[in-house]
């Protein structure tokens, strides 16, 4: 029994030196900017506060021992159902509201149900905004923020469940159609072409929400990238520059770098491409910012996204940080990026994040922007046969398991003779 409590250790131990590893990797948004900058397409588009605000996964629990994490939804439309749910629960004044415990909420995971995950705590106040709620219900007064939503899609009356860490807000009493979430669910299910995921809290007897894939549907993609931007292109460079001012040329004071980066001004804005394919822009504030408002920050960085940029499908709101700057007071709006079904994460130590905006009320003052080639994504099907080993199995192999035995051992200052194995 406690070689098998070890092994949980160990296992979980390596969920989070994976989380670390994946920090390694260099891997880069498929986006094409020559094309985004396009005065058509920048026209065309529309990002608004809503697609800013969406989940970056979703748990699915199909019973107490099946369950699946997704961490896209373009094929299923989940959350675009789950919104229409939400303007209506969110503007109920028939909900009925109480506070349970953690241990209750986690036990609702063993239910039918789907949970979705944002990347961080957002104010709900916010959310309900950008939804188009002037005035939502005592819902955004009971829990401020939220960093997850949880539907229960069982037999009984349907109910929602608002959590922030382990404060956990039930909301039921309600008058709501959840039949279209039901039966995407229930497709998902019997096509069966998922990763299961476990419980680790089945294994390890606590309270941990905790959960890792044990058979895997496919494997991990191969990513191809490549730099975008070739500074020596003096034209590509200029053309991008007239799309992102929507000036001419002969208007804007061009700087070529011994490094190879380029610098064009307009007036007080600078925008400046590096090699490497990170685009900056930098405007300096005309007036005094002495009160941040988080709705109007991100209405305006959706504005400025919508207009100089064009956005890709797959871009979500990763973090917002308070920033000051001298006596301004504003917010870093830090965006990252799925490929396929997969987020990206950035390994540069340089570089933070795809997109990020100093966002100053109604004012942007600073703009960064990771720029690649597209990606070329090659899946690696397990249908074939050849079937890759769970964490459990990798663990298990005497190799594996007796070197992590033994760091574990060794970091936690264990008496070898005193673990019993």
């Amino acid at each position: 029994m406690a070689k098998e409590r070890l092994k949980t250790l160990l296992l979980l131990s390596m969920v989070f030196i994976s989380i670390f590893l994946t920090k390694r990797l260099w891997i880069t948004m498929p986006y094409d900017i020559l094309s985004s900058l396009k005065k058509e397409e920048v026209i065309g588009a529309n990002y608004l506060l809503g697609d800013m605000i969406k989940p970056h996964k979703y748990l699915i629990n199909f019973s107490n021992e099946a369950h699946t994490i997704r961490y896209t939804d373009n094929d299923n439309y989940l959350w675009t159902s789950a919104r229409s749910i939400l303007i209506d629960v969110l503007s109920s004044n028939s909900a009925k509201l109480s506070t349970i415990s953690d241990e209750d909420f986690l036990a609702f995971n063993e239910k039918r149900s789907i949970v979705f995950y944002f990347p961080e705590k957002f104010n709900t106040y916010i959310i309900s905004r950008s939804l188009n709620i002037t005035k939502p219900n005592n819902i955004v007064e009971e829990i401020p923020e939220i960093d997850n939503i949880y539907f229960y899609l069982g037999k009984e009356e349907p109910f929602l469940i608002f959590s922030q860490g382990k404060k956990h807000v039930k909301v039921y009493n309600l008058n709501i159609d959840i039949e279209n979430i039901k039966e995407t669910v229930k497709v998902i299910e019997e096509n069966k072409n998922f990763t299961y995921y476990y419980p680790m809290k089945d294994t390890l007897g606590i309270n941990n929400n905790l959960f890792i894939s044990y058979k895997m549907a496919k494997d991990m993609p191969e990513v191809y990238v490549e730099s975008e931007l070739n500074t020596n292109n003096i034209d590509e460079m200029r053309n991008i520059a007239e799309k992102f001012f929507n000036k001419n040329i002969d208007y804007i004071r061009e700087i070529v770098e011994d490094s190879g980066s380029v610098i064009y001004l307009y007036n007080q804005q600078v925008l400046k491409i590096n090699p490497n394919g990170q685009l900056e822009y930098f405007n300096p504030l005309e007036e005094p910012v002495l009160e941040r408002n988080l709705y109007i920050s991100l209405n305006t960085a959706a504005e400025f996204l919508s207009q100089n940029i064009g956005i890709p499908q797959n871009m979500y709101l990763a973090k917002i940080e308070e920033i000051k700057s001298e006596e301004n007071l504003g917010y870093r709006l830090s965006f990252r990026y799925r490929m396929g079904e997969f987020p990206l994460i950035l390994g540069s130590d340089t570089i933070e994040d795809f997109i990020q905006i100093d966002v100053f009320n109604k004012n942007i003052r600073k703009y960064k922007r990771f720029i690649r080639n597209d990606m070329k994504l090659i899946e690696n099907n397990t249908e074939n046969g050849e079937n890759i080993l769970s964490a459990f199995d990798i663990i298990n192999m005497n190799m594996n398991y007796k070197l992590l035995e033994s760091r574990y051992i060794e970091k936690n200052n264990l008496d070898l003779k005193s673990v019993e194995v």
